[in-house]
């Protein structure tokens, strides 16, 4: 009644496999309920209600959801899935929890966190699995159960943080199946690969909620002539594609400010990346980028959508009391 779809996010070919699984399942007869990651359960449906109608097109359905308000990866990558769902007209849903609680709770524990924000995550949340909690320490880059060199008690607030993020998509899933009694109803989740890989996390915590069957689609990367091995318990379904050398749309290499009076301001430069080889520098004030005034991360996330590889581009930016113009163009690394 449930299958979630692990994806990379700039992975194309992880959201190849998730076309496929809509594609299969609705084939066979299956009534289809898309839920994404990449929407709160409280993001409006009305967009996406209209644009299946056919009454907005692609880029109201972009500007009216918020999708780079809410999620910010291209449009591109998840174009395909968004015209099968069109094409069928099957039902789209958020099923995240509100990023802001998650990150709250990264902050201050579950045992933090109370009032309005503790109505917006699960009820219920599993946060004493040590297989979750080696895993996600491996995700992070540490090994046993020491995460990368934090503190015992920064690691356990990151994972319970994880743990709710996982329990409230599972949640938001099992609430759409489960006053559904027709036997040819699922729900296909999309989601991060870390929310489905060994069943521990959003299947793990859904058992809180539905009894219903819970299947995972992991893609899996691989070389020609290398085939990858892995433990066969990392899902229910191995989907071998191809690997990727670099993501299919471009990107400027920035993170900004997630709060604050200046939004704008970038935060970190990635190393190697068009920003880099631009000039732009931690601390800069993005004040236009093509000439388009910035106010905020968003307005980047929407322009670069539009640009492919080897695109020119040029930013404008305060750094104290000068203002520079810097030029160049996306190139891969």
């Amino acid at each position: 009644s449930i299958v979630l779809v692990g994806e990379s996010h700039t992975s194309f070919e992880s959201h190849r496999v998730q076309a496929a699984v809509i594609t299969a399942l609705q084939r066979a007869g299956r009534k289809v309920t898309l839920g994404l990651e990449m929407f709160p359960a409280e993001a409006p449906t009305a967009p996406f209600d209209r644009w299946l109608r056919g009454g907005i097109d692609e880029a109201a359905l972009l500007r009216e959801s918020g999708w780079y308000d809410y999620w910010g990866y291209p449009w591109g990558y998840y174009r395909d899935v968004f015209q099968l769902a069109k094409q069928y007209r099957l039902p789209i849903r958020g099923v995240n929890a509100p990023r802001a609680v998650v990150a709250m709770v990264g902050r201050r524990g579950l045992a933090g966190i109370g009032g309005i924000e503790r109505g917006q995550i699960a009820p219920t949340i599993d946060t004493t699995n040590e297989e979750h909690k080696q895993l996600f320490v491996a995700y992070v880059g540490g090994s046993d159960t020491h995460g990368a060199g934090m503190p015992p008690d920064v690691l356990q607030r990151m994972v319970e943080a994880q743990c709710a993020w996982d329990a409230t998509m599972a949640f938001h899933t099992a609430a759409l199946i489960k006053d559904n009694a027709d036997p040819k109803a699922v729900v296909v989740v999309l989601v991060g690969s870390g929310h489905v890989a060994y069943g521990l996390g959003i299947a793990r915590q859904a058992r809180a909620y539905t009894d219903k069957r819970v299947a995972t689609v992991m893609p899996i990367a691989t070389s020609p002539g290398k085939p990858e091995q892995i433990r066969a318990s990392v899902a229910d379904i191995l989907w071998g594609v191809p690997t990727e050398t670099y993501p299919l749309y471009p990107t400027l290499g920035v993170s900004f400010r997630s709060n604050g009076d200046q939004p704008n301001t970038v935060l970190t430069v990635s190393p190697g990346s068009a920003a880099e080889v631009m000039g732009v520098k931690a601390g800069d004030q993005l004040v236009s980028l093509d000439d388009q005034p910035i106010r905020k991360d968003v307005e980047v996330r929407a322009l670069l959508d539009r640009k492919q590889w080897g695109d020119a581009v040029k930013a404008t930016v305060k750094r104290g009391a000068d203002t520079l113009t810097l030029t160049g163009r996306l190139r891969r690394r």
